[in-house]
């Protein structure tokens, strides 16, 4: 169906329900009733051509812009046929739509934005005129219509357009809908005199600004894991600025003329179309979906979306992942081509003002030749580097990797056209190009730069060419990747890894001089920004694990490129465990000397523990900023200083470890001081030995004082409230948590009370130290942060989170369930369906602790999901002696030591299973109760 004849068809079908004009008014009560069932009938239908796909997003959202229009025209009809006939004779008022409306996309709750015109310049509007707007839009507002509405003469619109840019940008495409012409067309033979003419370059200049702000607000880049739609870079608004900065150069609102103009390729303007009803056909979805207006392609959001898009893949995460190929394949070709013309425009600028230059003297004419260079094959000029013909590819095909070492080298951009020149030569990147000597060399020399390698990686990733030179990375291009939750794709997610290795190299990047260091003396950078490149191409396989596969890419590589000897071996090294260091920090107990052991039997080398240090810091900082947090980085900070200690001297590090108890105790009495003596000597003979390695005196005799608070409490308070928790708080703020420590008896489900109190607040754990004495008191120490990653650090939050806890420990029964539902809130919802899916991991290994059961965990993260699991496990009468948790977006990685009632280890096959099976019950329990 054509514009034209859907245009008739709504006539046709209006006719039905407002027929006779001429009998106007109908009545308010009357016209109403027609307009909802209208407007019902005419939704229903658009709704219906969207889910069966047979209209694009651009076709509805015009089709419900049409069904607005009627409405408009119909509505004002109708009041200005109830005015006497002297007021309505004088009625002078133009009905325009702007903004979105304005230029006829509708999304399902889209605003509608109307402003009522006057001729000239004063903004003086009659009581009758007033109170006729005020009529009009008590239709839309029963309606349920959200309208955005102004009354304003002709000049007080182009005063506002030259105050405000958001302003100039929406009346840039008002249309008139309704009323008289006369203001309208006023406005419309002004608006380029007063807004547009001479003001070009401001114009140009402000919407760069703009454009600039919104995306780093949005992140710098397409490839987020919840885009925002329309402010995100390559997302709708990126499209409109296009309209914008076309028309203010050329004064037309159809950025199509720019491929007359030889400003952009007849493919290239196929990509921009292409994508932009594919964003508008996914959030008319979204609002569909949400039943009112939404941007933020969130987490919960895609799998509904993906669904009734119609992708039709077994699962659900594959559906979603294959929305979000399509979505950021969208953004990302929106957001080069604009950049591309916007980059034009800039250099058609720079060339007018050196020919303008030229008649001022041979001086100008001078400088400007000094800004241009010849070399192989190119020109570098306005700090771009342009081909000096259409087959210097086709001449020397090695040109196409030479010309990123010369970009590189000398801090040079591509030039629009040679960004085109590179895609239409791409074909001769084959088998041959990637086995070449030179180009491999060529290549080594890139990577060799350190501290310059992303910039230059990040450019041939962004014309096309490093996927087809390096398929292997290829592969990863929009790839989204749920085993791990990262914030971005999984290329881009790899080229960030690069960017946070880079800025190593920055001496005023603070905080880092461990990192800088060891970046400063790293021997081959090319193998570590090759093993960067290569870590995550495992992914592309959609396997559970994927640093295998990862490993066996970078071997294929290592042959390509022709990586032998020693460099082979470290960077399959790093690749194959650059998940290692992060892991073992996180997961496991580094007060243990055995881990300490066998994580240095595996590193082996210093050169290894070094590189692997710096992989785990640009790997963990190009995930998320949020995830090198302050007590990560302690952590492998602590392993790694460790290892290097045990790797210098493995026989002086072990004897360190087993402090001898004497001196120490001798330590903690002296500074406690009389009094004391009973206290110390139970301490130190019934803490488990794991609690005295590498501990302060200090820090004991902390802990001492807060069981000595416990007991005065014991004797002083009342029965019930003598046996309460003593709390005490420690904030690192720097380090961005808080470290609570807990006293009192051993109870039955103890860590699941404490849990529960912590999550019912909203508090997360990072990590805990669960310590029991053998006289039955329990010392627990939990590192924890607010929703912001930050020290629970106020006195409200802390009281909170105390009186929480004491309502736990009050009697034998408690239930957090209600009050942590209330605070996952719509997010389980999500979880529920693809839960399952995601993958997820519940191991019980007997191998790690002599004396205890460790279980592993890889689960999808939520509040409350260390309760339910210490809920299941204290229901079968196990005990927790120790846990190490750490807590990613979307994932948690945990490892918890386990004892039955005796304080053995479980051997027993029965007693195993049951575990795993109730655990695997508490993981599901509350996805199950959100979905019911």
């Amino acid at each position: 169906m054509t514009e034209r004849e859907y245009l008739r068809h709504l006539h046709k079908i209006a006719q039905k329900f407002f027929p006779d004009e001429d009998k106007l008014p109908h009545g308010r009560a009357e016209t109403l009733r027609q307009a909802k069932a209208f407007l019902k009938l005419k939704e229903q239908r658009i709704k219906q051509r969207h889910r069966t796909g047979s209209f694009c997003g651009v076709e509805i959202c015009r089709m419900r812009s049409d069904v607005t229009d009627h409405l408009v025209r119909v509505l004002w009809a109708e009041s200005v046929a109830a005015l006497p006939p002297d007021v309505r004779a004088k009625l002078n008022v133009s009905v325009v739509a702007h903004g979105g409306y304005g230029r006829r996309v509708m999304s399902p709750g889209s605003d509608v934005d109307l402003t009522f015109m006057f001729p000239g310049n004063s903004g003086k509007v009659s009581t009758e005129v007033a109170k006729l707007i005020s009529s009009y839009l008590l239709f839309f507002y029963d309606l349920k219509f959200k309208v955005g509405h102004g009354s304003r003469s002709v000049g007080e619109c182009l005063a506002l357009a030259n105050e405000n840019i958001e302003t100039k940008t929406a009346l840039m495409e008002a249309r008139l809908i309704a009323g008289q012409p006369a203001a309208f067309d006023e406005f419309r033979s002004r608006f380029d005199k007063e807004c547009m003419d001479g003001r070009e370059e401001e114009f140009l200049k402000l919407r760069q600004i703009d454009l600039n702000t919104r995306h780093a607000k949005q992140g710098t880049t397409p490839f987020v894991q919840e885009p925002n739609v329309k402010n995100g870079c390559g997302g709708l608004r990126d499209f409109q600025n296009l309209i914008w900065m076309t028309y203010a150069k050329y004064r037309t609102l159809n950025p199509k003329d720019l491929v007359g103009m030889g400003l952009i390729s007849k493919a290239g303007w196929k990509e921009v179309e292409q994508g932009y009803d594919f964003i508008l056909r996914v959030r008319n979805e979204m609002h569909y979906t949400e039943k009112r207006a939404e941007d933020l392609l969130t987490l919960r959001l895609q799998g509904p979306v993906a669904t009734n898009l119609g992708y039709r893949h077994k699962t659900l995460l594959r559906r979603i992942e294959a929305l979000m190929h399509d979505y950021y394949t969208a953004t990302r070709d929106i957001l080069q081509r604009s950049s591309e013309v916007m980059d034009r425009f800039h250099l058609q600028a720079l060339e007018t003002g050196t020919k303008k230059s030229r008649l001022i003297g041979f001086l100008a004419r001078k400088s400007a030749e000094k800004q241009q260079e010849r070399f192989d094959g190119f020109i570098r000029k306005h700090e771009r580097l342009y081909a000096e013909g259409p087959t210097i590819f086709k001449d020397d095909p090695e040109r196409l990797m030479r010309l990123f070492l010369h970009t590189q080298k000398r801090h040079l951009r591509l030039s629009p056209d040679l960004f085109q020149l590179i895609q239409d030569n791409f074909r001769l990147v084959d088998t041959s190009f990637r086995y070449s000597k030179a180009n491999r060399a060529t290549f080594e020399a890139i990577l060799a730069n350190k501290g310059d390698a992303a910039r230059t990686l990040r450019q041939m990733h962004r014309v096309g060419f490093l996927g087809r030179f390096m398929p292997e990375f290829g592969a990863l291009t929009n790839l989204v990747q749920h085993e791990f939750f990262h914030l971005y794709t999984a290329d881009e997610h790899t080229l960030r890894t690069i960017d946070k290795l880079d800025e190593l190299s920055d001496p005023t990047l603070k905080g880092t001089e461990l990192f800088q260091q060891l970046f400063h003396d790293l021997q081959q950078p090319y193998v570590l920004y090759l093993a960067l490149l290569l870590h995550d191409a495992g992914r592309a396989a959609n396997k559970k694990t994927h640093t295998d596969e990862s490993t066996t890419l970078a071997a294929a590589v290592c042959r390509r490129l022709q990586v032998k000897g020693e460099l082979r071996k470290l960077l399959l090294f790093l690749v194959d465990n650059h998940l290692l260091m992060y892991r073992t920090a996180t997961t496991k107990s580094l007060e243990d000397p055995q881990v300490i052991e066998e994580f240095a039997a595996i590193v082996r080398t210093k050169e290894n523990l070094d590189t692997l240090l710096l992989m785990t810091y640009a790997d963990s900082k190009g995930t998320s900023d949020k995830s090198w947090s302050g007590y990560k980085e302690a952590s492998i900070r602590q392993l790694y200083h460790n290892t290097l200690r045990f790797m210098n001297a493995p026989a002086d590090y072990m004897r360190q470890v087993q402090v001898p108890l004497d001196e120490l105790r001798s330590g903690v009495t002296r500074r406690l001081g009389a009094g004391f003596e009973a206290e110390v000597e139970a301490h130190f003979r019934h803490m488990p030995p794991s609690y005295f390695n590498f501990r302060e005196a200090e820090v004991i005799v902390a802990h001492l004082k807060q069981f000595r608070q416990f007991f005065v409490q014991l004797v002083e308070a009342e029965a019930d409230a003598g046996l309460l928790p003593m709390m005490t708080w420690q904030d690192h703020v720097d380090q961005g948590y808080s470290e609570l420590t807990v006293v009192c008896w051993d109870r039955h489900l103890l860590l699941a009370r404490l849990s529960g109190a912590l999550a019912a607040e909203s508090i997360n754990i990072l990590s805990a130290d669960l310590y029991r004495r053998g006289d039955d008191l329990v010392l627990d120490i939990f590192r924890v942060c607010n929703t912001n990653f930050a020290a629970v650090s106020t006195k409200s939050a802390r009281n909170r989170v105390e009186e929480s806890v004491r309502k736990a420990f009050s009697g034998p029964q408690f239930d957090f369930s209600a009050a942590i539902a209330q605070k996952l809130g719509k997010s389980i919802t999500m979880l529920d369906e693809i839960g399952d899916e995601i993958p997820q991991r519940i191991y019980l290994n007997n191998h790690l602790s002599p004396d205890q059961t460790v279980l592993e965990l890889q689960l999808v993260d939520r509040l409350g999901l260390l309760y339910d699991i210490f809920m299941a496990i204290g229901r079968l009468g196990h005990n927790v002696t120790h846990a190490r948790i750490s807590t990613e977006k979307g994932v948690a990685i945990d490892a918890i030591y386990v004892q039955d009632e005796n304080n053995h280890k479980l051997t027993k096959r029965e007693d195993l299973d049951a575990l795993a099976d109730a655990v695997n019950e508490a993981v599901h329990l509350r996805l199950r109760s959100a979905a019911a």
